[in-house]
């Protein structure tokens, strides 16, 4: 693909697909901050969006995959996922963290769409010009 026939607006619609991604996945991890059972077994797992960036093509979410750090343990034996000593295992989700990403990811959105309002005006400053 030629360098003049990508354009800005193709480029800000990856970010913005990329970032709904990335807002969906931290959606998730909110919603499952306290979910110590899955089908798959065990406390959910914070998941992260992995980005790659495709020079002149924009960015794209290759994959979503699971935060390997520790999960949190709480001493509560009358919890029904309690371990044998009592302690029950939480999900590696932190609040405060979740907030902070989704206000990043909000703002690269938000970014986005002034990129394509620019381009928009941009458009049709060019299309005045060509009609005088």
């Amino acid at each position: 693909m030629k360098v003049s026939e990508i354009s800005a607006r193709e480029i800000a619609v990856s970010g913005l697909k990329a970032q709904r991604t990335r807002m969906n996945v931290i959606s998730n991890n909110i919603a499952n901050a306290e979910t110590t059972r899955t089908p798959q077994g065990g406390p959910f797992r914070r998941q992260l969006a992995v980005f790659r960036g495709e020079p002149l093509k924009g960015v794209r979410v290759t994959q979503v995959v699971s935060d390997k750090s520790a999960l949190h343990t709480i001493y509560d034996p009358s919890h029904p996922d309690a371990n044998a000593e009592g302690y029950v295992s939480y999900p590696n989700v932190n609040i405060a963290v979740e907030m902070v990403d989704l206000i990043s990811a909000q703002r690269a959105y938000d970014a986005n769409i002034a990129v394509m309002a620019s381009d928009k005006r941009m458009s049709q400053k060019a299309l005045e010009i060509i009609q005088k």
